[in-house]
């Protein structure tokens, strides 16, 4: 350590731009104890290899079409679940259709009835929040969102939905910029910045039957440069026509994959396969093990034990498998379907 004098000299020779190796050692140890808890993944077969990293932007992208907004969403549900400040611009989706999509995801069924959603809502009005604009914003209003999303509600996640909804002008050198001015808000404010964005399709006989590659991101490489992390999901087309036709399907494969392309902050890339829910807008780790609906009323049960919600019937409170897996009741039918405590 300087004393002022010592300080004011290092200035005046400019050396105070830089940092000797010892001086960086207690910050080294200070982070291996308390590590920075990025956001985990709704699907266990992640846990331990990635995560939404904090203090950074998390490029998530796919071909048009392929459920890019589906899947984020139920990523922040998760984060909701799991205890984390969750704040989501979707500036493609009016507010009735994404809290209708998170409702679905949370209940694990296509259509919930309405008192799930009231009820849905009360769980969810500390946890969620949906910012309230579907206009094209400009990228200082993205900033300043990202800014309030953290000084006035605490948030640790903030996803943007999407990239080509901000106003950019179309140049390149303004989605440098953004991304670099995005970058430093994220971790300034150490807040997880998931952005959405499109792929580019490719030409040739593969078509969009090639999963998307870091170059495949429309607009500037800067882009890719400036995240921490780089994220692509891709669906198996020909599979779902098959199934959607009557087909036999080969169920090694998954109906999707999600591909770590880039991960600053971990070791591990790679590609995970994920199996579409059988009747909710959700992914899954494997066909055979489905989510269990969010206990939406647990505050509630808690305080009145002769209070069971239908959500919680069967679950284990540790966290385990049901002792009553593939006996468990659906939300809207008597069919016994094989389910699973949220997450799988």
């Amino acid at each position: 350590m300087f004393d002022d004098l010592e300080a004011d000299i290092l200035v005046g020779l400019g050396l105070d731009k830089f940092r000797n190796p010892s001086s960086i050692v207690d910050e080294v140890i200070e982070e291996r104890e308390n590590p920075k808890k990025g956001i985990e993944a709704p699907w266990s077969k992640l846990h331990g290899l990635f995560e939404i990293p904090q203090q950074g932007i998390t490029l998530f992208g796919g071909y048009s079409g392929h459920s890019k907004s589906t899947v984020i969403n139920q990523w922040a549900l998760h984060a909701a679940a799991s205890g984390h400040q969750v704040a989501i611009a979707s500036l493609e989706l009016t507010n009735a259709h994404l809290y209708e999509m998170l409702a679905s995801q949370a209940s694990c069924v296509a259509k919930p009835p309405d008192s799930y959603l009231a009820e849905f809502a009360t769980w969810a009005d500390n946890k969620l929040h949906i910012v309230d604009s579907h206009d094209v914003m400009k990228p200082d209003e993205v900033l300043e969102l990202v800014r309030d999303s953290k000084r006035l509600l605490g948030c640790s996640l903030f996803i943007l939905d999407c990239l080509f909804q901000v106003d950019l002008g179309g140049e390149l050198e303004h989605e440098k910029a953004f991304f670099q001015q995005l970058a430093a808000t994220a971790r300034d404010f150490e807040i997880a910045v998931v952005v959405v964005h499109h792929c580019r399709k490719p030409s040739g006989p593969e078509g969009e039957a090639k999963p998307p590659a870091k170059e495949s991101f429309i607009g500037s490489s800067h882009l890719v440069n400036a995240a921490a992390a780089v994220v692509v999901l891709h669906e198996d087309k020909k599979k779902a026509m098959a199934k959607n036709a009557g087909e036999e399907v080969d169920d090694t494969f998954g109906d999707f994959s999600l591909s770590v392309l880039k991960s600053r902050f971990s070791p591990w890339e790679g590609r995970v396969s994920l199996y579409k829910h059988e009747t909710a807008r959700l992914l899954t780790n494997s066909r055979h093990r489905q989510y269990k609906p969010i206990d939406v009323r647990e505050e509630q049960c808690k305080n009145s034990k002769s209070e069971q919600s239908i959500w919680s019937q069967g679950v284990d409170p540790t966290g385990g498998l049901s002792e009553r897996w593939g006996q468990e009741t659906s939300l809207t039918t008597d069919t016994k379907t094989k389910t699973a405590p949220y997450p799988m």
